[in-house]
């Protein structure tokens, strides 16, 4: 073998060499997104199905049975969340949508299995409900509104980013 071969052989070993790092680089890419994305689907899911219970409820303790027309006849400000006789371990008997103020909750997913490991995965679901101004829903009024926002943040430890979903939910009464 002369000298041109053999430089031809370390270049060729050198370029093989390269493609090879770069092909296991994309595919731990590729895996932490999938990852990600998994985790991000189901906090999504859990935020969602989250909002859902809580917009089938009655807008308030005081709309429950009731129709009103004025916005002081709604629960105070500072007064929203779990009412008397219900617990925060059973969301299924909540009555309304504020009492979704300050719940939190740790689903566990059991079965996640990725690329051959099988662990179990706690999300941190916490919600928010405020009154917010008509006009501007992202602002938060301090005194009763027709107008009530939660914000539903999910966290798990697998997790890059916080998932942070919201819904106004609004009291509409025909006369």
């Amino acid at each position: 073998m002369n000298t041109g071969q053999m430089m031809l052989t370390i270049g060729a070993v050198f370029l093989l060499s390269m493609v090879i790092l770069t092909t296991n680089r994309g595919l731990i890419t590729t895996n932490t997104t999938m990852v990600d994305n998994r985790y991000g689907i189901l906090a999504v899911s859990l935020a969602t199905s989250t909002i859902e219970r809580a917009t089938s409820k009655a807008f308030d303790q005081n709309t429950d049975t009731l129709a009103i027309n004025s916005t002081s006849s709604l629960t105070n400000v500072s007064a929203l969340g779990i009412e008397t006789g219900e617990s925060r371990n059973f969301p299924e008997n909540f009555n309304d949508f504020d009492d979704y103020n300050c719940y939190r909750t740790n689903p566990k997913v059991d079965s996640l299995t990725f690329e051959g490991t099988n662990r179990k995965i706690v999300f941190n679901t916490f919600c928010r409900v405020d009154y917010v101004n008509q006009n501007s829903p992202n602002t938060i009024s301090s005194q009763r509104t027709w107008h009530k926002r939660i914000i539903v943040s999910v966290i798990a430890t697998g997790m890059t980013d916080t998932i942070k979903m919201s819904s106004v939910y609004s009291y509409w009464y025909f006369r």
